[in-house]
């Protein structure tokens, strides 16, 4: 019985996976708002408008980063379990992706800066 039991979660985990796999397979990648704005940027207007985008995009990003930061700052305060010592893996982790989310809001004043450049330079 025990076996069959094996057998039959053995069987239902494979078929797990095969169907997501499959379902993976059968994804059609359509593109984002923001790409079919990119790719068909062709005026100024058309430039600032992504440069608002990724201005967002980079507002989000740091106030992402000050969650992360404030987060971390809470599990930095509370003790584990029996008041031992402080979830400094939980801290450290917050303050990674604080740093993941400053990172990405520069990069994104980046691209915001360049199309801005783009259509600066254009008639």
């Amino acid at each position: 019985m025990k076996t069959l039991r094996m057998v039959a979660l053995s069987s239902a985990v494979i078929f797990g996976i095969v169907v997501g796999v499959a379902g993976c397979a059968t994804t059609v990648l359509v593109p984002s708002p923001l790409e079919k704005a990119v790719a068909s940027a062709k005026t100024k207007a058309d430039h600032e408008a992504v440069a608002q985008t990724y201005d967002q995009s980079a507002a989000t990003a740091k106030r992402e980063a000050q969650k992360h930061l404030d987060l971390a700052a809470v599990y930095h305060r509370k003790p584990v379990g029996r008041g031992e010592g402080t979830h400094d893996g939980a801290t450290s982790h917050c303050e990674g992706l604080a740093n993941l989310y400053d990172k990405a809001a520069e990069e994104y004043m980046e691209l915001a800066k360049a199309h801005r450049d783009t259509a600066a330079d254009m008639k």
